[in-house]
């Protein structure tokens, strides 16, 4: 059976990407329990009930050194400023779980560069926006890593693919303007993401010939209830079949090669540990890129008061923003391309 995960970092800030992950990953036939098919009797797909068994490692804490690494809701997992000692980032679970996984997945080698390796489609965009150089331009050393794989993969699952997609505030903007909104930015992305990693890893080639079951397994996109019209809109106008559509899940089955898959929207779907691992990797991503911005406006303030590095939330982004006027006015900077107006 193949699992696609995907959850999103960054929906909510003024300042800095939206960034989406989606992670793949195989399932043996004998770690599924219980039903021996996607859906019930019912239409809902029963895959994620039926399979948490070949999880139940990813989902439990492993010490690696001086780490404790566990797969959660990246908000449980990642320190906020106020709870870290002075110069830790706070992202090293974060670091270490998104670096692992590429290992896993055969992305990168002794180090991965985390733009091209993890977002190619944005790589160009990232580039061109000034205070994304230094992010566009890392690459960041794996290390030992493969004791925490060993211990993941204890109960079958087998991760075969990572990809992102990291949306700048300016092609965010650009989305949005003539009145779209960031929901259907958001479905329209991950969708992408979901159509491109169907197409794209060569196991769910082999296991859609050989008529393995596909299952994709979303968070829920902000408040909304029904997808039937962006997963159409997707899967170029394909007939979907509704399951679900309550105030807690909303689920779905999409033609595919000669087949269909079932895909499901949850409220609080990171509990499911594919989900949480996905919304590590983009909040790594996020994090790592929110450095690089803070990096490169700390570099051009020569004011007093010393500028305060920013998260880019709205409780926060209207003080940074006055802090670093001086400088977007003084490097030409397009204040459009930085804050995103939804």
């Amino acid at each position: 059976m193949i699992l696609i995960a995907t959850d999103e970092a960054g929906y909510g800030p003024r300042l800095g990407p939206l960034v989406i992950a989606g992670t793949v990953w195989q399932i043996p036939d004998g770690q599924q329990r219980g039903k021996t098919h996607a859906a019930g009797e019912d239409g809902v797909d029963r895959t994620a009930d039926s399979c948490f068994a070949a999880f139940q490692t990813l989902a439990r804490p492993f010490q690696l050194g001086t780490r404790r690494i566990l797969v959660d809701d990246s908000k449980s997992i990642f320190q906020p400023r106020s709870a870290r000692k002075s110069g830790d980032p706070g992202y090293g679970v974060l670091e270490t779980v998104a670096l692992a996984g590429c290992r896993w997945a055969g992305i990168g080698g002794a180090s991965v560069q985390l733009v091209q390796d993890l977002a190619p489609e944005d790589a160009d965009s990232i580039a061109g926006t000034p205070w994304l150089s230094d992010f566009a331009a890392e690459s960041v050393a794996v290390g030992n890593v493969r004791p925490l794989i060993d211990h993941w993969s204890a109960s079958g699952a087998r991760l075969i693919g990572v990809a992102t997609r990291i949306i700048t505030a300016n092609a965010f903007n650009r989305h949005c303007a003539g009145g779209r909104n960031k929901s259907d930015l958001l479905s329209e992305a991950t969708l992408g993401l979901v159509r491109t990693l169907l197409h794209s890893t060569h196991d769910i080639d082999a296991a859609s010939r050989a008529g393995e079951s596909i299952s994709v397994y979303c968070d829920r996109h902000g408040g909304r209830r029904y997808y039937a019209a962006p997963l159409q809109a997707a899967f170029d106008g394909s007939l979907v079949q509704v399951g679900l559509e309550t105030s807690g899940e909303s689920s779905y089955r999409v033609p595919f090669r000669g087949s269909d898959f079932a895909i499901r929207f949850t409220v609080k779907g990171d509990a499911f540990a594919p989900v949480a691992f996905s919304s590590l990797v983009a909040k790594y991503l996020r994090e790592k890129a929110m450095e690089s911005l803070n990096r490169y406006f700390a570099r051009h303030h020569d004011a007093d008061p010393p500028l305060r590095p920013t998260a880019g939330y709205p409780s926060d982004a209207e003080r940074f923003l006055k802090q670093v006027t001086t400088t977007i006015r003084g490097q030409r900077l397009d204040r459009d391309a930085l804050v995103r107006e939804r």
